[in-house]
């Protein structure tokens, strides 16, 4: 039995045959509006939505086969059956490629047509069904893969369920090891691509003089060594999405065709001449801030509002320290698994110490040190002897560090000023009170410095020139 809420719009110029049509289908349950042409049907699919277009495919002005093209640009998912006087194989097969159910060979019975109707509407139930289950599952699998209980988590895997349902180009920001490919690839798994394929890229491995060839393909004899016809990244990644980790790493001259692809959806082979349409998602990600790159003239600003259409920003693990502890776990869960060892822990005091740590290195560097401990050692449950000496010690690059985790708002001023008194001390401890010294090892005049100092009024006056 047809759903009672289907609803089907029939295109087909022959009044006498779109009302015999009509009359079918409402007396098999359809809800079922109609159009004598393509032009006609355009403002009913503009307010409604229909479960099945059902279009002849000869009719005056506009035919069937171009209207079923537009259809499929405009409405991907939209599905269609096609009609037919001509039985022609060449027709059917078009229609099939442009992406049409089925076709109909007039003249057709009431029972083929019904008949067909019900295989497309079971087809699209069981294809919602595995889209649910599908999403469900992967909504289950990301608090398993993205580990942590912090607020930035929680918004970043909010983020990421927001982000899978569009297929727009998302820009993911984070320093290295922050696990922007893991986060990339977890939007592709909730998306409806899933079913494609994930090609990731790493634009900083790959050399200056190769990075075209490996994005865009080439055809032979394009370059030396270029014996036969090779497809590129875009072309692998048809259908599914492509990661382009360490965009921030692509050459200026070949950011322009990056753009170009990102613009048109076509490329050219390096060596070609033919345009090659790509369907593929495009995430990219940055360890850089690429504004600052746009404004330091390293990288174009057009093509940096294409790739930040959606940004995604995941932030050190620095800045969320509550999400050590549930990452401990998984990381010991996860290689004692691998190396087939009994159950893993850590001492209250060694997890402690990787708290305290600012990890510049992130949660790769979490991961590795973690590793470590386990490979060199048969016990099952570490302490701080175990933690290997570069994890503990503080990060000699970073002079200011600072926990954001929970709040809301900052008081820029007052921050600032914490910061500058905290170094002015710094550098008079270090000077023995000299303001010469002292203003140059800060970088500063001296009179500013002792202007500075003069309004911090529990620092001894010492008059010290």
């Amino acid at each position: 039995m047809p759903r009672h809420d289907a609803r089907i719009l029939v295109v087909d110029d022959e009044p006498i045959k779109r009302s015999v049509l009509e009359d079918q289908l409402r007396d098999a349950g359809y809800a079922v509006s109609t159009a004598t042409n393509p032009l006609e049907a355009e403002p009913l699919l503009a307010r409604s939505s229909f479960d099945i277009v059902l279009t002849d495919l000869r009719m005056p002005g506009q035919d069937g086969l171009s209207f079923l093209r537009e259809l499929k640009r405009d409405r991907p998912e939209q599905a269609v059956i096609v009609m037919t006087a001509y039985g022609t194989i060449a027709a059917a097969v078009e229609a099939m490629q442009l992406g049409a159910f089925d076709f109909l060979q007039k003249p057709f019975s009431t029972a083929e047509l019904l008949l067909k109707l019900e295989r497309l509407l079971e087809f699209e139930d069981l294809a919602t069904e595995n889209e649910s289950l599908r999403q469900q599952l992967a909504s289950l699998s990301l608090g398993k893969r993205i580990v942590g209980n912090s607020e930035a988590v929680e918004a970043l895997l909010e983020r990421i369920r927001a982000v899978s349902r569009l297929d727009t180009t998302v820009l993911i920001q984070g320093e290295s090891g922050t696990g922007k490919e893991l986060v990339a690839h977890q939007i592709h798994e909730s998306s409806h691509r899933a079913g494609g394929p994930f090609v990731p890229v790493s634009c900083a491995a790959l050399p200056r003089e190769l990075i075209e060839s490996e994005l865009f393909g080439h055809e032979p004899g394009s370059f030396t060594g270029a014996t036969k016809r090779r497809q590129g990244r875009f072309e692998a990644a048809h259908g599914g999405t492509l990661f382009l980790d360490d965009v921030d790493d692509v050459p200026v001259e070949i950011q322009i065709k990056l753009l170009r692809v990102l613009q048109e959806r076509t490329l050219e082979r390096v060596g070609g001449s033919q345009p090659v349409r790509v369907n593929a998602r495009i995430i990219a990600a940055t360890k850089r801030d690429l504004g600052r790159m746009v404004a330091d003239g390293e990288f174009r600003q057009d093509l940096y509002y294409r790739l930040n259409v959606v940004p995604v920003l995941i932030p050190p693990l620095r800045e969320r320290p509550s999400d050590i502890p549930p990452l401990v776990e998984h990381f010991l869960e996860q290689f004692a698994m691998e190396m087939n060892r009994r159950p893993l822990s850590i001492t209250a005091q060694a997890l402690q110490k990787f708290r305290e740590y600012s990890w510049p290195g992130n949660v790769r560097e979490l991961e590795h040190a973690l590793e470590s401990m386990v490979a060199i050692s048969d016990k099952t449950c570490f302490d701080t002897a175990d933690i290997p000496a570069f994890a503990p010690i503080a990060r000699p690059q970073e002079l200011v560090s600072l926990c954001l985790e929970g709040l809301q708002t900052i008081d820029l001023a007052a921050v600032t000023s914490d910061v500058e008194d905290r170094l002015i001390r710094w550098g008079l401890a270090h000077s023995g009170g000299n303001l010469v010294k002292a203003a140059d090892m800060l970088g500063m005049p001296r009179t500013t410095l002792q202007y500075k100092v003069r309004k911090m009024s529990d620092v001894p006056q010492t008059g010290a020139p």
